[in-house]
């Protein structure tokens, strides 16, 4: 169960999980979507959240991520790393962690996303491995969750990890953002990812949650995708809708309207009338190399 699939998550192309299982660090992780999957009998997983497993006969599996054919060629395969889990969770010994990262320096043409809350192992396995001049590979991604305020402390790390090992894409997921983000600095980042909570559950973004976060990127040049509000009563512009009664209405009333352009994402991925969707600049030169590389074997 959960090798290699197919996701709807906007930001990648397949999700890939060498080890399965993880435990909450921080209140982003209330209502994990992992969690309810695993702990499902349906799905028949044969062990709690929980309970880690470790899946190390995945990873041949990098072989099967092939380039995504464009209308200008092709692009690297996406890939998000432990989708059920934390790379670098406490329970997966270091052996296997680095059995994972020769895999992945083994497929460079594939972009490996890997995201992470727990900042300080992933410091120290990054930097000895990475140390020394040596730099993280262009396609392997690192990025650490920060939802609110209350864990601006992994942004500070995350950036003396990118300064310590001298070149990497550094990224940040701030999603889903469950607090206010005024706080948060992302000065040298190579990517943000922003987005609301989705589910039966899902605690509702307000506006001033989210825009800090959103103008923060901006200011900073970083590029930025936004994933989606989440839920209706997330979205930024909702009070544009306010003589409509139905939720479902008050979206169809934003996009006809031109206030939502992105409606097959959950509760929408607008704000202000514009969708954000851009990729780290190294996904640029990627992308260059790959069909550079197609082209010289024709």
């Amino acid at each position: 169960m959960m090798t290699v699939l197919g996701t709807g998550i906007s930001w990648t192309n397949s999700t890939w999980n060498p080890w399965v299982g993880c435990r909450p660090v921080s209140e982003g992780c209330k209502f994990c979507y992992a969690a309810g999957i695993v702990n499902n009998p349906y799905f028949k997983f044969g062990h709690r959240f929980d309970e880690v497993r470790i899946h190390l006969n995945r990873l041949v599996q990098v072989g099967k991520f092939r380039p995504i054919p464009t209308g200008a060629g092709v692009e690297p395969h996406k890939v998000f790393v432990n989708s059920m889990s934390d790379f670098f969770i406490e329970d997966v010994p270091d052996t296997a962690i680095h059995q994972a990262l020769d895999a992945m320096e083994g497929a460079p043409d594939v972009v490996f996303q890997i995201l992470s809350k727990r900042p300080i192992r992933a410091r120290k396995v990054i930097t000895d491995r990475f140390g020394g001049g040596r730099g993280v590979p262009e396609h392997i991604w690192f990025g650490f969750s920060a939802e609110d305020n209350r864990v601006a402390a992994r942004i500070r790390i995350l950036r003396g990890i990118k300064e310590r090992v001298g070149s990497m894409v550094a990224f940040l997921s701030v999603e889903p953002i469950v607090g206010p983000t005024d706080a948060l600095d992302f000065t040298d980042m190579s990517w943000v990812i922003t987005g609301g909570e989705s589910g039966a559950s899902a605690r509702v973004m307000p506006r001033p949650w989210l825009m800090p976060a959103v103008e923060r990127a901006l200011s900073a040049n970083v590029p930025l995708w936004h994933k989606q509000h989440g839920q209706i009563l997330s979205h930024p512009n909702i009070d544009r809708a306010a003589d409509v009664r139905s939720l479902k209405g008050k979206l169809a009333w934003l996009v006809e309207n031109g206030w939502e352009k992105l409606p097959k994402e959950k509760g929408g991925a607008t704000i202000d009338g514009v969708t954000y969707r851009a990729f780290p600049v190294a996904y640029d030169r990627l992308t260059k190399r790959l069909n550079a590389s197609r082209a010289s074997l024709v």
